[in-house]
């Protein structure tokens, strides 16, 4: 029962380039991404389950990828005008994520929030001058707005993971630091491509295999808490 988390956990990972490299995904577009967001939901389910671990910080945790799956759904579902939504349930669960890494569990960040915001706002500033020279045909504010989150939300990321690595728990900082790093470069890559930026065909795919790496690294968190 202990190894099932990670099980799943490795096909959580890897069924995103499985579906890519069988033409699945091209011919199930919409049914495969939300078999890929609920096996990172399941990684994160069984992490809680296997170990006991129903803690404040697991449903924290659940809660955040059940946003995830939510914005994967109507950033997918038929048609642009639900890209908004769909934003939205992700920068819920950002914020589900920023309050678990700030306030919630052993090695919380609130202690470091002057190291946050100095982070945030690194990376912020330069993101912003992005934001404001890409030719957005819409959404221009919504993503000035998410941009402000998503950096806040890897910024207690970064912090927590360092913390925990300071109280030894290399694992779960490993599991934070990559996750939001992951997450980040995912959301940065949309926000291009809404921006006009095509990436190079290297990258065709790099959306969906950091983007669902990065949920699992989350997910996995709860079981190395």
């Amino acid at each position: 029962m202990k190894i099932l988390p990670l099980i799943f956990a490795a096909f959580s990972v890897s069924m995103p380039v499985i579906t890519q490299k069988t033409g699945l995904s091209e011919k199930y577009g919409f049914k495969m991404k939300m078999l890929c967001a609920i096996m990172y939901l399941i990684t994160g389910i069984l992490s809680a389950v296997s170990l006991y671990r129903i803690t404040a910080y697991s449903l924290m945790i659940l809660g955040a990828l059940l946003f995830g799956v939510l914005g994967d759904f109507f950033l997918s579902y038929k048609n642009d005008k639900y890209f908004p939504v769909g934003m939205a349930f992700f920068a819920l669960g950002h914020i589900a994520y920023i309050i678990t890494f700030l306030c919630i569990g052993g090695e919380n960040a609130v202690k470091y929030v002057i190291p946050v915001f100095g982070v945030a706002v690194i990376q912020y500033l330069p993101l912003l001058l992005i934001i404001r020279r890409l030719k957005f045909k819409k959404y221009r504010e919504l993503m000035l707005i998410y941009g402000a989150v998503l950096v806040f939300f890897f910024s207690c990321a970064f912090v927590m993971g360092c913390v925990c690595a300071y109280c030894g728990n290399l694992s779960l900082c490993l599991c934070l630091v990559f996750g939001g790093a992951l997450f980040f470069a995912s959301d940065l890559m949309i926000g291009l491509g809404k921006g006009g930026i095509k990436r190079p065909a290297f990258l065709q795919n790099a959306v969906s295999y950091t983007y669902f790496a990065a949920q699992t690294l989350f997910a996995l968190s709860i079981y190395f808490q």
